[in-house]
């Protein structure tokens, strides 16, 4: 397994939501599947974590690399491998999202 928290190429939303396009604050990665944790903030203001899955692939053909949100059945371990460390991590980090941020004097 592999945690991931440096800047990389990451799938966008496709409405271009200034959500989708930041940078996730974390990435937990098994082989090819990865889960991206967000953080997201509401219309309310009321701040919380999900996270989005991707399967990175290479073209045999062509070489090409890009990133899907389709799987196969192949990726289940991994799939459920990932989904229970991200749960794990948003678990262990939203009470703290709730707690109210004290300002600097």
């Amino acid at each position: 397994m592999t945690i991931e928290t440096e800047n990389e190429k990451r799938p966008r939303g496709k409405n271009g939501d200034a959500e989708e396009s930041k940078d996730p604050v974390q990435v937990i990665r098994e082989g090819a599947i990865a889960a991206s944790i967000w953080q997201r903030q509401g219309p309310s203001g009321y701040a919380y974590y999900d996270f989005t899955l991707s399967r990175s692939w290479k073209s045999a053909s062509s070489g090409r690399t890009g990133y899907s949100k389709n799987f196969f059945s192949r990726n289940a371990e991994e799939l459920l491998s990932v989904t229970r460390k991200a749960t794990e991590w948003i678990a262990e980090r939203e009470p703290q999202l709730a707690e109210p941020q004290s300002e600097a004097a």
